[in-house]
């Protein structure tokens, strides 16, 4: 007996196609068909990956709206306006999650700097120590790291590096790469963070 022919929506895998915001193995995946499957359905449909740049451009614009809402899909074949919109909502999604971990880093940042200034000045730091021995150097070297991170990482969160190679892609994921802090560390940092946003909160 023969295995039941998929249904494939090939509607779908055109729009993602022609946004150039996923990569062509990734719209596979998700769709259920083979890389070469859909470069030939490209070729005989004509399908041109050109859209990419006016995607970036309408997430831009959304993000500075604040406004990710988009019109309803027209059941007929996609327009390059539907298409860029459908794309530009799901990138809009993905920046603001973005921002929202940025903020975190940026937390555990002020408590670096917090606990640093407070060595600086002859005191001691109160709560847990990041690490088994926290010093003026461990602290200055956590501090850079997390700054190395925040700068390129806020640059592509907020769409100001045009030809950042997974700019406005949805699998692109913002890693915090402080590799160095165990988990202890980084638990610490957050611990502190959430503290110190509520005594800001209640002043």
């Amino acid at each position: 007996m023969s295995t039941p022919k998929r249904n494939i929506d090939w509607e779908a895998v055109e729009r993602e196609y022609r946004a150039g915001q996923l990569s062509i193995r990734e719209i596979a995946r998700a769709h259920g068909v083979s890389e070469s499957f859909i470069r030939k359905k490209a070729k005989e449909q004509g399908w041109e990956r050109a859209l990419a740049e006016r995607v970036r451009t309408a997430v831009r614009e959304r993000l500075a709206r604040g406004d990710g809402a988009q019109g309803g899909a027209h059941p007929q074949r996609a327009s390059d306006d539907e298409v860029v919109a459908a794309a530009a909502s799901r990138g809009f999604g993905v920046v603001t999650s973005h921002r929202r971990d940025l903020e975190q880093l940026h937390g555990i940042k002020r408590v670096i700097a917090d606990r640093l200034a407070t060595y600086l000045n002859g005191g001691e730091p109160d709560g847990p120590c990041l690490g088994d021995r926290e010093s003026v150097g461990d602290l200055l070297e956590k501090l850079a790291r997390v700054n190395a991170r925040l700068i390129p990482l806020e640059r592509q969160a907020h769409n100001l590096d045009d030809d950042a190679p997974d700019a406005g892609r949805p699998t692109a994921r913002v890693r915090f790469d402080l590799s160095r802090m165990s988990d202890e560390e980084l638990e610490a940092c957050r611990v502190l963070a959430s503290a110190a946003e509520r005594d800001r909160e209640g002043k």
